[in-house]
């Protein structure tokens, strides 16, 4: 099993500056697996925000990406900020999604869309429930 990206995440000045690198080089790509788990990483806001950041530069994103960003948004223990930041991030790997020729593509793209329909019918602070107004067209 080839070792993470990242190394230790609680040194994340460090990872911040290895993940501008990935992005500044194009090879972020090919670590979708490591910024998943800065998606999970829950003692760093920075790394979190950094990592939903980097989604948009993925021209192929992958399922497991897509999926925890999507799980982010839907956390209700969460920063309404960084939720912001998943579903806007959502939005950009839906777009390349599109784009690709991955199997399950609409299938998962109708998930994300029922996650968000899911997130109006839910009591939610009226500034969430206005970022998914404004983010969901972008997908449908």
């Amino acid at each position: 099993m080839p070792e993470d990206v990242f190394g230790n995440l609680e040194e994340w000045g460090r990872v911040l500056e290895r993940l501008a690198e990935l992005e500044r080089s194009g090879l972020i790509e090919k670590h979708q697996d490591d910024l998943v788990r800065l998606l999970r990483y829950p003692d760093n806001w920075r790394l979190r925000e950094a990592a939903l950041e980097s989604v948009t530069a993925i021209r192929g994103p992958t399922e497991s990406l897509i999926r925890e960003a999507c799980n982010i948004m839907m956390d209700d223990d969460l920063y309404y900020q960084v939720r912001i930041l998943a579903a806007e991030a959502l939005v950009a790997a839906m777009d390349r999604l599109a784009e690709g020729r991955q199997a399950g593509a609409p299938r998962l793209k109708d998930e994300v869309r029922e996650q968000m329909h899911a997130l109006l019918d839910s009591p939610q602070a009226p500034v969430f429930h206005q970022a998914i107004l404004r983010i969901l067209p972008k997908i449908e």
